[in-house]
């Protein structure tokens, strides 16, 4: 079934503009009888009179009227504005080629030659208030969209503003977090500096084995509330700031010696051996020294804490598809269930492969290597224990050549 344009006859107004009262007269009947509603005009003056104080929805317009002819009246209705839109069909006797070209030029919509058939007059007629009110409707709906585009550009713009507003003050108060941070870390660090010096004398002087042992548990308990404050320093750093670090060359071997010199007494107390498989013995990193120590001494010193007693703890360093990675294994209890996908979450706790730093020295060396745009990859050895991989994605360099490989 096809689709009509349908215009209601009663909401149409028609302007009949001719000099011939016989036509206006013919004309007239055969409108209102499809009951629209007509006024008449019988020269081009009185047509514009009438266009000055009513709007029409169609003008059938004569062509050859004494003084102002119909190209003339058409011309000044669609100079102005507020007409332009108002379709105009021209009758005239003439049917040359020019003057119907001409008609089209100046605006016209349609040419009717006469004498005119009323029932092809009526469908032009029809089809053409069809197109004019669609146009119309069309205006509307556009003028309704825009407004709608503007309405809704008016509150996307409220809610911007509020979403700034709101980003400001988060701002802020991550601001005033790190300040905070910083301010707690150090006023604990403070006290805690007065406190270790005294303890070292009173290690060094005290005999009585039971004062000892006391002494012994008040160093234990100050040095892990020291490593808390300095844990809390650096998350601050790496959490709450946009954190860069400097770019270091770092021989990554020579690195790991240090680390595990430093691990040596809590080596020896357990009895564990570190075996080394270095493939890397010629290249360094770029990064922060201090920071990419730190995250290896946190991954050894669980391995060691994790470990049983007379076992060993791997090491190995080679370069993967242009990344270096340095691998610790232990011979430990692993990971428990789910504890691999939490393990970088701060302060998680429980019967997961954790550090005894209350859940948090995992997600700082994650962080740090995130700092250096690298990451860690945990899992369970399938013969028992734990394996982390430290994988270090900017710059390497062989020492012995200079030549980059990345």
């Amino acid at each position: 079934m096809t689709s009509q344009l349908v215009v209601s006859p009663f909401s149409s107004s028609i302007l009949i503009v001719d000099d011939n009262p016989q036509n206006v007269q013919v004309l007239g009947k055969l409108l209102q009888e499809s009951k629209y509603e007509i006024e008449f005009a019988t020269n081009g003056m009185a047509a514009l009179e009438w266009l000055i104080t009513r709007q029409f929805d169609l003008i059938l317009l004569d062509l050859n009227m004494p003084g102002m002819n119909g190209f003339e009246v058409c011309s000044k209705i669609r100079s102005n504005p507020d007409l332009i839109n108002v379709p105009v069909i021209f009758l005239s006797a003439e049917s040359d080629r020019e003057s119907i070209l001409r008609g089209f030029e100046l605006g016209a919509q349609d040419y009717i030659t006469k004498p005119f058939d009323g029932r092809e007059l009526l469908a032009r007629v029809r089809t053409h208030l069809a197109l004019k009110h669609s146009l119309e409707n069309l205006e509307k709906l556009n003028k309704s969209l825009e407004e709608k585009v503007l309405e809704r550009t008016q509150k996307l713009k409220e809610a911007n503003d509020k979403l700034e507003a709101t980003n400001l003050k988060l701002l802020d108060l991550d601001k005033a977090k790190t300040e905070f941070l910083n301010l707690i870390s150090h006023q604990i660090r403070t006290p805690l500096n007065g406190i270790i010096g005294p303890l070292e004398l009173l290690k060094e002087t005290v005999f009585a084995s039971e004062i000892s042992d006391l002494v012994e548990i008040l160093d234990i308990s100050v040095k892990r509330l020291e490593r808390f404050a300095v844990n809390a320093l650096l998350i601050t750093r790496l959490k709450t700031e946009k954190y860069e670090p400097s770019n270091d060359r770092i021989h990554i071997s020579s690195l790991i010696n240090e680390v595990t010199d430093e691990a040596e007494e809590k080596l020896q107390s357990g009895n564990i051996q570190i075996k080394r498989t270095d493939k890397i013995p010629g290249y360094f990193i770029s990064g922060e020294a201090e920071l990419i120590k730190n995250c290896i001494a946190i991954i050894l010193d669980n391995a060691i804490t994790f470990s049983p007693q007379d076992t060993a703890i791997e090491i190995n360093t080679y370069v993967d598809k242009q990344t270096v990675i340095c691998e610790i294994k232990d011979s430990g209890p692993g990971f428990a269930a789910g504890a691999i996908d939490r393990a970088f979450d701060l302060f998680v706790t429980g019967d997961a492969y954790i550090d005894s730093s209350t859940g948090i020295g995992l997600p700082i060396a994650n962080m740090i290597m995130g700092a250096h745009g690298g990451n860690i990859i945990i899992d369970n050895n399938p013969e028992g224990g734990a394996s982390i991989k430290l994988l270090f994605h900017n710059r390497i360099v062989d020492y012995t050549t200079m030549d980059s490989i990345s």
